[in-house]
């Protein structure tokens, strides 16, 4: 008969042999657009749209059906807000705008909305700038993504990330290769967008 020491232990490592399994890989997977808005030579916000693979878990948030397709109502909108948006503060919802590589700290998210479109889960949001970045001062990039496996973003198409608002015409957005903040326990080289003008 097994001593229940050692069931104990066999048990144990199965379950760290399974949480590691399953936290070397994405577990929410995310395709992004994002126009990062501009006033004259000025970055004043960062409005995005994120569109979250088929089979997204919504009743984790508690709600049991979503329409087919279209935006949610105010009260599930509010549902998904408080359940499963905000908590992403801490992390400027996965938002990394530098200016000569210094981090700058976003504002609280605005016009935050819920809707399904061809049965996948899009969220669509506006990041404020607390003070706005001069990219003709200082050099200004920005990426989107998760700096652990939870998450995994990807750009929406080739040109995922636009430049609008009032922008001046000179004003560009260039993807590049972000050596400066590898992801995933450093393994991975994040795609970023450097914007100048």
């Amino acid at each position: 008969m097994w001593n229940l020491r050692v069931i104990r232990l066999l048990l144990s490592v199965a379950v760290l042999l399974v949480s590691g399994t399953a936290s070397a890989h994405p577990h929410v997977w995310i395709r992004y657009t994002a126009q990062v808005q501009m006033q004259g030579t000025s970055v004043i916000a960062i409005a995005e749209v994120w569109r979250f693979s088929e089979g997204f878990p919504v009743q984790l948030v508690g709600i049991d059906a979503l329409p087919d397709n279209g935006p949610l109502d105010s009260k599930q909108t509010a549902i998904f807000r408080e359940q499963a948006f905000s908590s992403l503060a801490g992390t400027q919802y996965f938002s990394h705008l530098f200016a000569d590589g210094e981090a700058l700290t976003l504002g609280d998210p605005i016009g935050f909305r819920v809707s399904v479109d061809h049965g996948k889960l899009v969220y669509t949001f506006t990041l404020p700038l607390r003070k706005p970045i001069d990219v003709t001062a200082r050099k200004v990039s920005l990426g989107i993504w998760d700096d652990s496996f939870f998450v995994d973003y990807e750009p929406d198409g080739a040109n995922a990330v636009t430049i609008g608002g009032h922008a001046a015409a000179t004003c560009t957005a260039k993807p590049f290769t972000d050596h400066a903040h590898p992801i995933f326990n450093g393994i991975v080289l994040p795609q970023a967008i450097a914007l100048a003008c």
